[in-house]
């Protein structure tokens, strides 16, 4: 009769087996890993930007403002050196300004123009064509020049000595945040970006105790659209 001969392997065998197993997978997902990291998702772009933006000033007291169309547009460097987190710095020419309605008197209106630095952190998700992104950061504004608007017959000399009708305000400088939500379009070198876009001053556009105004905050809300090329 044959011997057959049946082994039953020792118990204290068995997780050296499983281990072996596992081992090769392991090392193959540990080389996939690599392989993604070591893919490079480095980008440096130069762009333009335009967009207009409704802006404001925010009273105190409390004055009857309504928004004023204002528009931007400057050049803007692009850097991504992750996946999702990139950084977006633009220099623009900014047109701002707010508007008052005066009661019977008639509307007033103060137009400002900036030299403004903007430097945004930018979330940016997924590598296709459409990729959607949200972006946020400081904002610093210095005044060029300034041009105001009286009603037909208003005479400033007429009001308290410290209004700012009708005087032209000392140079500030003006400073908040920017937030924007959006998308990019990547097609091969080209970038096109369009987002949506929230201004909150934290400084006064005049300085306290120069006028009736306790605080004049500036806000504003409006879009955006630039066009990068990689470098």
């Amino acid at each position: 009769m044959p011997l057959c001969r049946f082994t039953l392997w020792p118990p204290r065998t068995l997780p050296m087996l499983h281990l072996l197993r596992i081992l090769p997978l392991l090392f193959l997902s540990q080389l996939a890993l690599a392989q993604l990291d070591s893919v490079d998702y480095r980008r440096f772009q130069l762009g333009v930007v335009a967009g207009q933006a409704y802006q404001e000033v925010d009273f105190t007291p409390n004055a009857s403002v309504t928004t004023y169309p204002g528009q931007r547009a400057g050049v803007a460097l692009r850097y991504f050196d992750r996946q999702l987190v990139g950084f977006q710095a633009e220099l623009a020419y900014d047109r701002a300004g707010w508007r008052e309605d005066l009661g019977t008197a008639g509307a007033y209106e103060r137009q400002t123009d900036y030299a403004e630095l903007l430097i945004l952190t930018q979330f940016s998700v997924g590598r296709g064509v459409v990729q959607p992104l949200f972006q946020i950061g400081p904002y610093l504004s210095a005044p060029l020049a300034e041009r105001e608007s009286l009603p037909p017959g208003y005479d400033p000399a007429t009001q308290p000595a410290n209004t700012y009708y009708g005087r032209e305000l000392p140079f500030r400088i003006n400073y908040g945040l920017v937030a924007g939500l959006g998308l990019n379009l990547e097609i091969g070198p080209l970038t096109l970006q369009v987002d949506g876009r929230y201004r909150q001053g934290f400084s006064n556009l005049i300085k306290p105790g120069e006028s009736q105004a306790s605080t004049s905050i500036r806000r504003g809300y409006g879009g955006q659209a630039a066009l990068f090329y990689a470098l």
